[in-house]
């Protein structure tokens, strides 16, 4: 248990972070986008930032989603069925490890118009509009999800 706190909820952050920063570096419109911002909600940056400030940063909070959602830091999981499960017409028997590849969940075109491109806009309230819930879990989902989120 000391292992999961100590080091698990550090390095979910810690890498979802690092990919954040890398995909910042490459793209300047982003950046530019959220010094405006910066600017909007803090004025003359003579003060620091408040938790109370994060809700007002929509667009960075997109941003870290997207990046997230390209590079999740937890990028693959397993899980052991519980009960028979019915799947596309096939059954797959409780007991069974299922594995999800969060990274490849995260790149379907299906789910996410240009996969490949580095786009927070598409978590904009209306670009996000009939997404299955499931689609989207760079820190996994349910009552075994990373606490390092």
């Amino acid at each position: 248990q000391v292992d999961t706190f100590m080091f698990e909820g550090h390095d979910t952050t810690a890498s979802g972070l690092t990919f954040c920063f890398m995909l910042l570096a490459h793209h300047k419109d982003a950046q530019d986008k959220i010094v405006d911002e910066l600017k909007e909600v803090l004025g003359d940056f003579k003060r620091p930032i408040t938790i109370e400030d994060l809700p007002k940063m929509k667009y960075l909070e997109r941003c870290v989603k997207e990046s997230l959602r390209l590079y999740p830091p937890v990028h693959f999981i397993s899980r052991s069925l519980h009960e028979d499960v019915i799947l596309s017409d096939y059954l797959v028997p409780a007991g069974t490890f299922c594995h999800i590849h969060i990274y490849d969940l995260h790149r379907q075109p299906d789910l996410f118009p240009n996969p490949n491109k580095f786009d927070p806009d598409r978590f904009l309230p209306e670009n996000s509009v009939g997404r299955h819930p499931y689609a989207y879990i760079p820190f996994t989902a349910g009552p075994r999800n990373c606490i390092g989120q």
